[in-house]
């Protein structure tokens, strides 16, 4: 079944992702090219928050109702905080050793990639490789050493490893999977959160731990791609060339087409039954 109700709500951008909704259910997002963050809302339509953050790349929104913004300025990355009323305060959150948070959710890349690039894999006693699934669960398995803690306390982001090339300077490239990531994805530690294997093109979800582990890594869906999305009755929205639903037991049971190819979906709106659909170019709405 194809479905194409789909709302164009703002186009003209030059290449937008990173998007994350407030409690209200807000959208924010980045256009990276021009280093400026926009919200949108259907009482306000579309609006410029922040022009000319450094280097923001993804956004995930805090208690308070603060942006919690990763850039890709610096050797290491940077993370710093935004209150979308009062942008020009840019508060720089200091990375700080892992710990334990019940009462935090953590910020996790919504689309991961793990082929093991850049390492020597075989087994040299049977010369077999592992699966492109090993690759994706040791990867998502291991706790990270670091953590960037939301100013008022609810979010953490744990400090994946960034690979550098080039000066330290903007004229520097940065790889993490955090960065290279179209958004991110909370979830409080012991509950299960929902991700995409983008090299397996498969969709898991798996169970957040301390310091930013997700294990016990179930297929949910056997299709993966740019971003997925999860609404409240457990069916998943997934990118993957267009917008591809699945219901709570995997199955795949219609496609909503849209103009532009899918990077982002994020689920907000005041009654939480909007699907925003972030593209290159374009950012369209479809209800759910």
């Amino acid at each position: 079944m194809i479905e194409h109700v789909v709302d164009p709500l703002a186009d003209g951008f030059y290449s937008i992702a990173g998007g994350a909704v407030d409690a209200k259910g807000k959208l924010y997002f980045i256009d990276r090219q021009f280093q400026r963050i926009h919200g949108w809302s259907k009482a306000e339509g579309l609006s410029i928050v922040a022009d000319a953050p450094l280097d923001a790349v993804n956004l995930a929104v805090d208690k308070s109702g603060d942006l919690l913004v990763l850039s890709s300025a610096g050797r290491d990355a940077t993370v710093y905080s935004i209150d979308p009323a009062k942008p020009a305060d840019v508060r720089v959150i200091a990375p700080a050793p892992a710990k334990p948070h019940r009462d935090a959710a953590t910020v996790l890349p919504v689309n991961a990639w793990a082929n093991g690039e850049f390492a020597d894999r075989i087994d040299p006693a049977t010369y077999q490789f592992p699966t492109l699934a090993d690759f994706f669960t040791q990867k998502m398995g291991e706790a990270k050493p670091q953590e960037y803690l939301s100013l008022d306390g609810p979010l953490a982001l744990p400090a994946f490893r960034v690979w550098n090339q080039g000066p330290d300077d903007h004229q520097g490239w940065r790889w993490s999977d955090t960065l290279d990531a179209h958004g991110f994805v909370t979830a409080r530690p012991g509950t299960r959160v929902v991700l995409t294997n983008g090299s397996e093109n498969r969709t898991y979800s798996g169970l957040v731990g301390d310091g930013g582990q997700v294990t016990d890594l179930k297929i949910v869906a056997d299709r993966g791609g740019e971003s997925v999305a999860q609404d409240a009755a457990g069916n998943l929205y997934v990118a993957n060339g267009q917008v591809f639903v699945h219901d709570p037991a995997g199955r795949p049971v219609r496609r909503i087409d849209v103009p532009d190819r899918p990077l982002q979906l994020v689920i907000g709106g005041a009654d939480r039954r909007t699907l925003f659909v972030l593209t290159h170019h374009a950012l369209y709405a479809v209800g759910i």
